[in-house]
């Protein structure tokens, strides 16, 4: 059964993993520019890759709920605005743009850890 707000937990998380893999892509380019001694490309590309495929499954998730997202911008550079339609009704999101960061660097732990995991239960 469906939870009459879980939508907006859905639309948090697919608000997070769409600025974690487009803030993975601005490290990567910025990386770019840098004479580095090798190339971090390839593990960008895993973590970005992953990052969009989570936030386009929640972002597929909003929709079955009946949500579509509407606009999305960062106030004052310290709230963060996400304008939607939830079955109809119209509905406004603020979130703290520091805690969607931590959040966000909670989440990219969170996956790198279980990729150490993974790894040394391979090895």
């Amino acid at each position: 059964m469906i939870q009459p707000d879980q939508w907006r937990e859905v639309l948090h998380e697919s608000i997070l993993y769409g600025m974690l893999f487009k803030a993975i892509a601005h490290d990567a380019e910025c990386l770019k520019q840098d004479q580095l001694k090798m190339s971090y490309r390839p593990m960008f590309d895993t973590v970005s890759m992953w990052a969009e495929r989570k936030h386009h499954e929640y972002r597929s998730q909003f929709g079955r709920l009946g949500g579509k997202i509407r606009d999305q911008k960062t106030i004052d550079g310290f709230l963060y605005r996400v304008l939607v339609t939830v079955r109809g009704r119209q509905e406004e999101c603020l979130y703290n743009v520091s805690h969607l960061k931590a959040e966000c660097q909670v989440r990219l732990n969170n996956y790198l850890f279980d990729a150490k995991q993974q790894a040394n239960g391979r090895a």
